[in-house]
């Protein structure tokens, strides 16, 4: 198992890229990014999981012009071995249910990453034209080796990080909370629609919603 997140962070890393510093495929998507690295940890099916669950819950969010929204594709890239780790000792949709709720804040890690890699690669821009071609190219390496350098770093951190969390506290969680995160999945479709309804309200009032949704989902999970 360990293997295994160690190759998902590294190729997970390099799919990244993807996103801003490399290629453009789209296949930095959650729904792309996800099952390539479930299919890599033996579990393509919690791949799947995790990255439509992803996918659905930034539907409200495009990158659009000079709009930089939380980095989905960083949270996959995260939440996908973590989901994967859990599942050896939960049922696969609390996993990924668990995973999520773990790895959403780390979005805004990912948003920061991005930022900071911009801002550090335009001083690897050449001062004068002289001989620009060469000087060119020289930059676009270093700027590419030191943008894989830091996601592979900050995403394999952050994997490490969440999967001891996971070992941690694995079997003490109660049972009615697994219960309950089991349906986080499932909830992204409808999380990711009332986004696109509730655009205009106010940030504080959907991160109100969210959570008395999610108090509700704990409350009957535990009562029935």
């Amino acid at each position: 198992m360990i293997f295994s997140v160690i190759i998902s962070i590294l190729v997970g890393s390099l799919i990244w890229l993807d996103r801003v510093f490399m290629f453009q495929f789209m296949i930095s998507r959650p729904i792309v990014l996800a099952p390539i690295l479930g299919l890599l940890m033996g579990n393509l099916h919690i791949g799947l999981l995790v990255g439509a669950s992803l996918e659905l819950l930034w539907l409200n969010a495009p990158p659009v012009g000079a709009y930089l929204p939380n980095d989905d594709s960083f949270c996959a890239a995260v939440a996908t071995p973590v989901a994967a780790f859990a599942a050896a000792s939960m049922p696969e949709t609390s996993a990924a249910g668990l995973a999520l709720v773990l790895c959403i804040p780390f979005s805004l890690m990912g948003r920061a990453l991005d930022m900071h890699i911009r801002t550090a690669n335009q001083e690897l821009l050449p001062d004068t034209t002289e001989n620009l071609e060469p000087r060119i190219h020289h930059a676009m390496r270093k700027a590419l080796l030191r943008s894989y350098v830091c996601a592979l770093s900050a995403i394999g951190l952050s994997t490490a990080l969440l999967c001891g969390a996971v070992f941690l506290t694995r079997d003490i969680l109660p049972g009615f909370l697994v219960s309950a995160l089991s349906y986080m999945p499932f909830a992204s479709i409808i999380i990711g629609l009332a986004a696109l309804i509730s655009k205009d309200m106010p940030r504080f009032s959907q991160a109100g919603f969210f959570a008395l949704g999610m108090a509700a989902v704990i409350m009957m999970t535990w009562i029935f």
